[in-house]
């Protein structure tokens, strides 16, 4: 019986989908035609932007309405608008209105690779804005989520005095530059930025308003557009800082990758060499037009050389050299074709005699408890393969020394501390020729230490397939160490987050592809990976089958003299759902 319920059921909900399939793709003469010659307008102007092949995101900010900043490039970057609101005083069309205080645009899905991009590439940033503002706002901000924003990060802001602010970051060393004049005078400015980084010291020149306001040239340790996370419009893309206030229109972000530029030799040959004798080294540069080069050889010892060439593009080039000194020197090059010199090869190390022990690699446990032995491991390779032996510094005026192991195996050592408290393990490697490798980088522990408390999860409980939904966690540690969340988002899938304050508040964001009650679990972890128990939040995507049939009546706002049995059933909508869902 049930059986014959659920067919007759089917079928009829079946029956109503095809009376409405029918009734959509009936013609009505210069209506539905218009319809057509619409879609391909929009498609030809589409198809328009799609031949610049270096356009990487261009935003125009037309929409006028919504939450979506939609990319007109072929690459689709849209991003979700969080705050800002629309406005008609723009430079064309419509423009976005940014109120200072928490309106931003979120581009993060995008920031790895496709929006992020290497040293070495070359890129126009544009946009128009308009400001009054006295205090200082980022325009755009992309950066791989360190709490300082700049490993590596890139920022285009305007100061609390008006000038605008250029940063190209990585580590401890970048571009930071200022305009020369001031531009928040509440009028529209057009911006171009330039970022040529074909050399080791990359080139940034700032245009305002077709005018050159000013240049600059300084060296930037090398990054990666993998090494991207994060990626905002209206605030700082790593902390929720500096929002701007004023209005943007048209961003564009054009990416030539690796420029113009040549590329920089690879070298090979032995890392190992004795003084006094000869040894034979090779080079080779691909171009990126296969361009015939010449090169320029630095070996590290004070003796520069050059080769004239020409050298076709991929030939490998043999030379070679003889050090005098014992020490280790490093071999870099550098090519040129016709039109220009490639940025200096990365260093290629050659020892010159015996070679110390490398550095000592330390693992074990990042915590315990007061007179507890603790199991540390310690390994370190002799690039001679002498044996090796180890000096340990336990942090607590306690030293020892190994006996004398393999170069590369693994040697546990166990110690005990009596008093509670952080400690430093620090250990190098000597080997049998009593050559001493560089000290270890510090191992922090922690003696007595408490786990952090379960986080609190907070969000909404319900939802919809394939919706990004957005929860809040919460941990507080007794010794107040920086957390981090280990996540189960109950469909299979995990996620980790960078290490918080103890008692900040974390957003996550994720989204289910199919219905179902889900258990998302969490655990807080501190920097020395001790964990509390895990939280549960239960997250449902119901399984709703109730039938709709506004887009019926809609149909039928559209064709008034169509279908008169159809629109009879239109008035049964109420029984039908009733009966159906009763079954």
């Amino acid at each position: 019986m049930k059986n014959n319920h659920f067919i007759f059921k089917k079928s009829l909900i079946s029956l109503i989908l095809i009376l409405f399939i029918g009734a959509s793709i009936v013609p009505n003469g210069i209506g539905y035609q218009g319809k057509i010659n619409l879609q391909i307008n929009n498609e030809d102007a589409i198809n328009f932007l799609l031949n610049d092949d270096f356009v990487n995101a261009y935003w125009e900010f037309d929409e006028c309405s919504g939450d979506t900043a939609y990319d007109s490039s072929e690459h689709s970057y849209d991003g979700t608008i969080y705050g800002a609101t629309w406005t008609t005083d723009s430079y064309s069309g419509c423009a976005l209105s940014f109120d200072g205080v928490n309106d931003y645009v979120d581009l993060d899905d995008y920031a790895k690779n496709n929006l992020g991009f290497n040293k070495t590439d070359d890129l126009i940033f544009s946009f128009h804005f308009k400001t009054s503002s006295t205090d200082k706002g980022i325009i755009f901000s992309q950066c791989r989520g360190d709490s300082y924003g700049y490993n590596p990060g890139v920022h285009i802001a305007l100061k609390s005095d008006g000038r605008i602010e250029i940063q190209v970051w990585r580590l401890n060393c970048g571009i930071l530059m200022n305009s020369t004049y001031t531009y928040n005078d509440g009028s529209w400015h057009f911006v171009e930025i330039y970022y040529n980084g074909i050399s080791s010291n990359p080139l940034v020149e700032l245009y305002v308003d077709g005018t050159l306001d000013d240049t600059y040239i300084k060296y930037v340790c090398s990054f990666y557009a993998d090494q991207f996370k994060y990626a905002q419009m209206g605030r700082n893309s790593h902390e929720l800082t500096d929002y701007f206030e004023g209005k943007l229109d048209e961003l564009k972000i054009i990416k030539y990758p690796g420029g113009n530029e040549q590329n920089p030799p690879t070298i090979d040959g032995p890392t190992h060499a004795l003084p006094d004798e000869e040894y034979n080294y090779s080079f080779i540069t691909d171009d990126p037009e296969v361009d015939d080069i010449s090169l320029y050889i630095d070996w590290g010892d004070g003796n520069v050389e050059e080769l004239i060439g020409p050298y076709q593009s991929g030939e490998e080039v043999i030379v070679n050299h003889t050090w005098a000194e014992e020490g280790s020197y490093n071999i870099t090059a550098r090519s040129k074709d016709r039109w220009h010199q490639s940025s200096w090869s990365e260093p290629f190390e050659v020892v010159i005699g015996n070679r110390p022990p490398n550095t000592t690699m330390i693992q074990g446990p990042k915590y315990g408890d007061i007179g507890e032995n603790l199991t540390y491991t310690f390994v370190a390779e002799d690039p001679e393969g002498h044996t090796v032996q180890y000096f340990i510094d336990w942090g607590d005026t306690n030293t020892e020394w190994t006996p004398y192991y393999m170069s590369g195996e693994e040697v546990s050592v166990t110690h005990l501390w009596s008093i509670g408290g952080n400690y430093i393990i620090t250990a190098y490697a000597k080997d049998d020729l009593d050559d001493e490798g560089p000290w270890s980088e510090p191992y922090l522990i922690r003696i007595g230490n408490q786990p952090p408390n379960p986080p609190k999860i907070d969000g909404p409980i319900e939802g919809y397939p394939d919706v990004k939904y957005k929860f809040t966690l919460v941990s507080t540690d007794p010794e107040s160490d920086d957390v981090n969340y280990e996540i189960k988002w109950g469909d299979g899938t995990e996620v980790e987050t960078e290490y918080h304050e103890s008692g900040e508040t974390v957003i996550v964001n994720h989204i289910w592809s199919v219905k179902g009650n889900f258990t998302i679990s969490a655990r807080a972890c501190d920097t020395f990976s001790a964990c509390s128990n895990w939280s549960e939040f239960t997250f449902t995507v119901p399984r709703n089958i109730a039938l709709n049939l506004n887009s019926i009546e809609l149909l039928f706002s559209r064709f008034p003299n169509a279908f008169p049995l159809i629109r009879q059933l239109i008035g049964l909508k109420n029984y039908l759902h009733q009966f159906i869902f009763k079954l």
